[in-house]
């Protein structure tokens, strides 16, 4: 029999059972999903549920405890934004009488640009994407806003992948080709990380020789490797000297670089660019005339560059190692493309192999491809994957097959909406329980009574901070590395060849920088290492710096470099350097981190009176008072009445400097960073 005080934490599940599906959209605010999608999400919800609930029962096992509105409203803004919610937040959520309210937080955060940060660091962490690519002198900033972009507009997973496969140009002309450039001249490895992005296949060993312990061949992974056989991303240093160099670039222009380039070559355009100097062009026409020729001279380089052009050369292939030494095949022998999994769908073979790659892998019907992504969101929320590890799966291996099968049809039917996908996870009663502390070793099976208690990643941990310190925590963004097809007037095109020097830098040894712009006026804030100069009053934002004259940056994660520079909070707290994918990230506690805590920068800003939290501070008198507000901004709770009473001997005085020693006591505990 349920207990009376428990109908409250059940809500969210009994309204999806009893409720129409028109007033459940118009209640809690799912008017953003269509009509055709609401009732599978609430059936997948109770399909879950029942999943998880006939295996408990099977074990002898229970849910775990409810959730408390305190421990839901810090839950959920950290699973979906990717930070603790603001002390307004929570009192708004606490005191709300609203019955639908946790469903209706819910559609608030999966709408908010909170969960498009979030995501953007999952996905960036999973794809290993990094500010400047490796080796290189080219800026990424036009792929990661691409990305930011599909995950704002709720792309299908399944197509965001397809188009990043699939695709061919500059950056510049489509972003979306900065997945192939991350390992340019590397399409081996770039291989091997695709299956375990993909497809959850760990085909590493395989590279150099059958894998010892798996089905996997050598000529399985070479025959899968075929589909970029046909790939380029550096010119051939033959055809690059054949020929006139002049008409190489004519035939390279598209309608849309002709279009630019007509205007950069124009009179107008150094009016233009006079006008955005904001000096004179009759009295500066020299200074005004150098900056131009610089700025042709960037879209020339580019238009010449063809190392970052990702194209298909159609006479390519790729051939099997000098050192092969298995019978089905010799060294040096073209290798003909074929799927690992299953079986390829119906293409025409007149397509790239890219694309038929493409179409394969990303295609709906992929069981496995579908599985790999519904796994890995179901880790994201309740710790652990319903099968682990989740870079090479084993379906015999999870301790609820029947769990894997049900999320991964979900996956499906919702046709790869990764916001729907997260809805359901978060309204299923696994979710909505609290978190088992237990330690539950990987190899140990677990049933899911409650999400695992797990630390916050190191995004989440300095995105928390962030949010104690200033009112807008995404107010700086990353400047939005424009493409052509931007360029619609005379102030898109100035920004679009202005954006060419920063991303590639000048110079053999300098990269292109990181250009931060204020989402609220339009300036630029801060471009590398230095802080523009503003007309507007400097804020606490916009770069602050510490006694020890260190510098930060307090913008979100997702928008400082990817990753953070060495000696960083988030790289102290485990940021992964983007080199890899398993184990690159880590939750692990450090010294290094203790030190960070007791005398780093972000503590320091924290405590200084202008911070957000000591702000909401200003008016309160009373110490007890105070210390509430500290509580709740930081754990997201009131105070216990042992903690009251403690909090009275010590916080006499009530002045700003114990303040500062009671936020920094409570960003040391374990209730700080670990999700409950």
């Amino acid at each position: 029999m349920i207990k009376k005080g428990f109908i409250w934490f059940l809500l969210p599940t009994l309204l999806l059972a009893s409720m129409s599906v028109y007033s459940l959209a118009q209640k809690t605010g799912l008017v953003s999903y269509s009509p055709q999608k609401l009732p599978l999400m609430q059936e997948s919800v109770n399909r879950i549920n029942r999943v998880i609930e006939r295996k408990l029962a099977e074990k002898g096992k229970a849910y775990n405890v409810p959730m408390n509105d305190y421990i839901y409203v810090r839950r959920l803004y950290v699973d979906l934004t990717g930070t603790i919610p603001s002390y307004d937040q929570v009192q708004s959520f606490v005191g709300s009488k609203d019955p639908y309210k946790r469903m209706r937080l819910a559609n608030e955060l999966l709408a908010s640009e909170g969960f498009v940060s979030h995501s953007y660091n999952y996905f960036a962490d999973m794809l290993r994407i990094q500010s400047n690519i490796p080796g290189e002198n080219l800026r990424t900033d036009a792929f990661s806003t691409w990305l930011k972009d599909e995950l704002r507009s709720n792309s299908p997973y399944n197509r965001i992948v397809y188009d990043m496969i699939s695709a061919t140009g500059r950056m510049q002309e489509n972003p979306a080709v900065g997945y192939h450039l991350r390992d340019i001249g590397m399409k081996l490895d770039h291989t091997s990380f695709m299956a375990k992005i993909f497809l959850s296949k760990d085909i590493s060993c395989a590279q150099c020789h059958d894998h010892p312990f798996e089905e996997w061949t050598q000529m399985d992974f070479y025959s899968l490797a075929s589909f970029l056989g046909e790939m380029e991303t550096k010119a051939n240093s033959k055809s690059s000297k054949r020929g006139n160099k002049q008409k190489t670039m004519r035939v390279s222009y598209t309608p849309a670089q002709v279009k630019l380039r007509r205007f950069l070559t124009s009179w107008g355009f150094e009016v233009a660019l006079a006008e955005r100097e904001g000096v004179s062009y009759t009295r500066e026409k020299a200074k005004v005339q150098k900056k131009a020729r610089e700025l042709r001279a960037n879209f020339e380089n580019m238009m010449k560059d063809q190392r970052y052009n990702v194209r298909d050369n159609r006479d390519a292939a790729l051939e099997l190692p000098d050192d092969y030494q298995y019978e089905d095949g010799k060294p040096g022998d073209e290798v003909k493309p074929r799927v690992l999994l299953g079986t390829p769908y119906r293409v025409s073979r007149s397509k790239p192999k890219r694309a038929q790659l493409a179409h394969w892998l990303a295609n709906p019907q992929n069981r496995w491809f579908a599985l790999t992504i519904a796994n890995r969101m179901w880790a994201r929320f309740f710790g652990r994957g319903v099968v682990e590890p989740l870079h090479n799966v084993e379906v015999d291996n999870a301790a609820d097959p029947h769990l894997l099968q049900t999320i991964t049809e979900v996956m499906q039917d919702l046709d790869y909406d990764l916001k729907a996908f997260s809805w359901v996870l978060v309204n299923t009663e696994a979710y909505n329980r609290l978190a088992t502390q237990a330690n539950v070793p990987l190899k140990q099976d677990y049933y899911f009574p409650g999400p695992l208690l797990r630390r916050m990643s190191a995004e989440q941990v300095w995105d928390s901070f962030v949010t104690l310190m200033v009112e807008n925590p995404l107010r700086y963004r990353t400047s939005g590395g424009l493409t052509l097809a931007d360029v619609s007037n005379k102030e898109n095109a100035l920004n679009f060849v202005e954006s060419l020097a920063a991303q590639s830098g000048k110079g053999k040894n300098k990269k292109g920088q990181l250009v931060l712009l204020d989402s609220e006026t339009g300036q630029t804030v801060l471009r590398g290492n230095e802080s523009v100069k503003s007309s507007e009053t400097p804020s606490m934002q916009r770069v602050t710096t510490g006694s020890g004259k260190k510098r930060l940056v307090l913008a979100r994660a997702s928008e400082l470099e990817q990753p953070a520079p060495p000696g960083h909070f988030l790289r102290k707290f485990g940021q992964s350097e983007r080199n890899f994918v398993v184990g690159a990230s880590s939750l692990t506690g450090s010294v290094p981190q203790v030190m960070e805590l007791m005398n780093g920068f972000a503590t320091e800003a924290l405590t200084q009176p202008d911070s957000l939290i000591f702000r909401k501070m200003k008016y309160e008198k009373n110490p007890a008072k105070r210390a509430e507000v500290v509580f709740l901004s930081i754990l997201s709770r009131t105070t216990t009445e042992m903690e009251r009473k403690l909090l009275l001997e010590q916080l006499s005085r009530g002045d700003d400097k114990d303040m500062a020693d009671l936020i920094w006591a409570l960003l040391t505990t374990p209730e700080f960073f670990f999700i409950k």
